[in-house]
């Protein structure tokens, strides 16, 4: 049977702002031998996914240095510190990016995105009948366009690689499970 590794020292190497790379000696539970191994400490992330009342989901398209080009994504963002849950995160970073508000969002999956390598968790939030209620909010690195994209259209996106951000699509996954069309 796997166990975890506990975990005999950790040290911070590096930190960059929005994540930390931290140096950690490990004891494999299988051969007693203890490694060396790095992580990235990265806030925890949110993405929702946004329909208006026409079935059309809210997606913003935006340059990323990761890729080096512009991708089509949903919404989302670091779960701040001073955000009392990751539901709070998830509406306040729809309203700065997009403008627009639900009354009510819910939480529709979870996972860790690269577990190898990150501490971190992303949250997947459907909000429904969202409506515009003010102007983006962006941040000086954000340069973003809003893209509404009807909900029927969202295969052939995929099946095209127009929309090919992981997380995203692991999004769309949770909203079928949730729709019932995923068993």
């Amino acid at each position: 049977m796997i166990r975890d590794w506990p975990v005999i020292s950790r040290e911070q190497i590096g930190d960059f702002r929005l994540f930390s790379l931290t140096k950690k000696k490990a004891r494999s539970p299988r051969t007693g031998e203890i490694i060396e191994v790095q992580a990235l400490q990265f806030p925890d992330w949110v993405l929702i996914l946004a329909l208006t009342p026409q079935a059309e989901v809210v997606m913003v398209r935006q340059y990323r240095h990761g890729a080096e080009r512009v991708c089509v994504e949903l919404p989302g963002g670091l779960v701040d510190p001073g955000d009392d849950s990751p539901e709070l995160s998830a509406r306040r970073e729809l309203l700065e990016e997009t403008g627009y508000q639900a009354d009510e969002i819910v939480l529709i999956g979870e996972c860790f995105p690269q577990p190898a390598i990150l501490s971190n968790k992303c949250f997947f939030y459907l909000a429904e009948n969202v409506a515009p209620v003010q102007s983006q909010d962006l941040d000086a690195g954000e340069d973003i366009e809003i893209l509404k994209v009807p909900l029927k259209e969202i295969p052939a996106k995929i099946e095209n690689r127009e929309i090919d951000h992981g997380m995203v699509l692991l999004a769309f996954f949770f909203l079928w499970r949730h729709q019932g069309m995923i068993g």
